[in-house]
């Protein structure tokens, strides 16, 4: 059986300059992506500012119920929280998800970061699947690294299929070497 999967950094659904929705145009780019799988990371929960100031473009739900639809099911995974809403990771899927867990690895107060692991029912396994957001700095990503490995070998029996997905901000590309050698699956 092969599963399509898909990643994307949705920037909580607002454009880079000007702070635009466009939650829209990334839930057309989702479904175009035909993805069975997708690990997304800066999903909103909450709003409420975004949701007032673009409300004849902002969906009333949460953005991955919205992206989501008919077609998905959705867990989110909460990670920064602040006085107007809340965003973190979230995974859609078109199998049912049986169970989920977040895991807080934030590494200082200034950026909130989560580990999200969904156990996915496909027809011919169950699939762990890790939906993360790694920092920004170097040495927070290491560690981060570290408690996603920690986490992988503490809830993912060895014969199990895993996933990890995600924005590792890993410009470098020093990690995937690590992940592969400490969790032992590749």
């Amino acid at each position: 059986m092969k599963l399509r999967i898909a990643t994307y950094n949705i920037h909580k659904g607002v454009s880079s300059f000007g702070s635009r929705p466009r939650i829209h145009a990334l839930k057309k780019a989702l479904v175009s992506m035909d993805a069975d799988v997708m690990f997304l990371q800066e999903v909103q929960g909450r709003h409420d500012l975004l949701a007032l100031r673009h409300a004849e473009h902002w969906p009333t739900e949460s953005q991955h119920d919205f992206l989501a639809g008919d077609s998905h099911h959705a867990v989110y995974g909460m990670n920064a929280v602040y006085d107007h809403g809340h965003h973190g990771n979230a995974l859609l899927s078109s199998f049912p998800i049986a169970s989920s867990d977040n895991q807080d690895v934030s590494d200082h107060a200034y950026e909130r970061r989560g580990v999200l692991h969904c156990v996915v029912q496909t027809p011919r396994a169950e699939v762990h699947c890790y939906v993360v957001h790694l920092g920004l700095f170097a040495g927070s990503r290491q560690r981060q690294t570290d408690a996603l490995i920690e986490a992988v070998g503490n809830s993912a029996p060895h014969d199990e299929p895993i996933i990890i997905a995600g924005d590792f901000n890993d410009w470098g590309n020093h990690l995937g070497r690590a992940l592969r050698t400490q969790i032992g699956r590749a």
